[in-house]
């Protein structure tokens, strides 16, 4: 029903789970796939005073959701994992094969679901519904004030270190070749629009709007648009400028993958795969921590999926791919000093200075408070 464009060179090579190299072959070993959300309605902090379109533009799925659109999209997410590792993850669900674990926000909460039910569609003997060919698969989530690993940007650590870099010459004078599109946006959205931040917001809001056929303002010529691309590319590499915070923000995922991986065999791991549910954001951390700048800007249902191999000889290496998204295709990521796929030592090298430590990984819990704690108590208790 729903077709998937892989390239018949890159479905002949990698759709299997044993994956021939050169000499070598490679079994599959785990799957760890990072995802951004799909098609969604635009968020309540994005909109602007002029903007020719109001709440109810976005009935009846709300503020900050996933439309029809992105909720196919992410079904397809499924569907594509599905075809690729269904040998690797065999036909029947079992608990004990996948942890899917998504941010606090409706929006990644569905879209874990829709992947998961487009990759497990139900067999014959766990069909529990002839008319619902869906499964329950639990999911998992921290509070956004405690999520370390999808939501670290929100740490003071990391929002000073950010702020050091923003106050910089070389940041400032790249900032400020954008002087005129910032008084432009500012004229034509009837609000003060001065940073790369607020602009991302607005480019995000016209991307939604976009993506939901609704008219955009005049003022938003394709000249412009591109230029606000540009800035929410550079905005994105200000994020992530220094070693120090891609170490604060993607690198937080990075060393949950290597625990995951499991690559000394301490302990007894029995997932196959492993699925996060995020945003935009979680994919250019990743991939800027990894000296990787594509996507440019990670498209809605975009993915990277991250797969641990072994040889013939007992030596483990990883595979990184991306999932374009709305272009459907699955691409081979190189990384630094490798080939398409790259020994595990080598990999540890390239990345060793990103790995954050203890205390870091403690951020939040080094600054959250006794008063905070019971009020996110009483949110998720009462309130949720």
């Amino acid at each position: 029903m729903y077709s998937i464009k892989i390239t018949t060179y890159l479905f002949l090579l990698l759709s299997s789970f044993v994956f021939s190299g050169k000499s070598n072959e490679f079994r599959l070993e785990l799957v760890q796939v990072l995802f951004r959300h799909g098609e969604r309605t635009p968020l309540a902090k994005e909109m602007y005073p002029n903007d020719p379109h109001h709440e109810s533009s976005y009935e009846p799925w709300g503020i900050a959701q996933l439309t029809s659109a992105g909720k196919r999209r992410e079904f397809l997410i499924g569907k594509m994992l599905r075809e690729r590792y269904n040998d690797f993850l065999g036909d029947l669900y079992r608990p004990q094969d996948v942890y899917a674990r998504s941010t606090d926000i409706d929006r990644t909460k569905m879209s874990l679901q829709l992947v998961l039910a487009g990759l497990y569609p139900p067999a014959k003997e766990q069909n529990w519904n002839p008319n619902l060919p869906w499964l329950a698969i639990p999911t998992h989530y921290a509070p956004e004030r405690v999520d370390n690993l999808l939501r670290p940007q929100a740490c003071s650590t990391y929002e000073d270190a950010l702020e050091e870099v923003r106050q910089t010459q070389e940041v400032r004078e790249k900032t400020a070749v954008y002087a005129d599109v910032l008084k432009h946006l500012t004229e034509k959205t009837g609000m003060e629009v001065k940073s790369l931040s607020e602009v991302y917001e607005i480019f995000n809001l016209l991307t939604s709007q976009k993506n939901m056929n609704l008219t955009l303002p005049e003022w938003c010529t394709e000249e412009l648009y591109q230029k606000m691309e540009d800035m929410v590319y550079l905005e994105y590499e200000i994020r992530f400028y220094t070693a120090k915070l891609r170490r604060l923000t993607g690198g937080m995922l990075i060393r949950k993958f290597i625990e995951n991986m499991n690559i000394n065999g301490e302990q007894n791991n029995p997932r196959k795969i492993y699925l996060y549910s995020g945003h935009e954001i979680n994919i250019a951390a990743f991939t800027r921590a990894h000296d990787i700048h594509e996507p440019k800007l990670p498209t809605y249902g975009s993915a990277i999926i991250m797969e641990k191999l072994r040889n013939t000889e007992g030596k483990l290496f990883i595979k990184m791919l991306l999932w374009t998204g709305v272009s459907e295709e699955l691409i081979t990521l190189k990384l630094n000093n490798c080939d398409e796929i790259c020994s595990i030592d080598t990999y540890l090298e390239n990345i060793k200075d990103i790995i954050p430590s203890d205390d870091e990984t403690n951020c939040y819990w080094n600054t959250i408070t006794k008063e905070e704690l019971k009020n996110l108590y009483n949110e998720k208790i009462y309130f949720n």
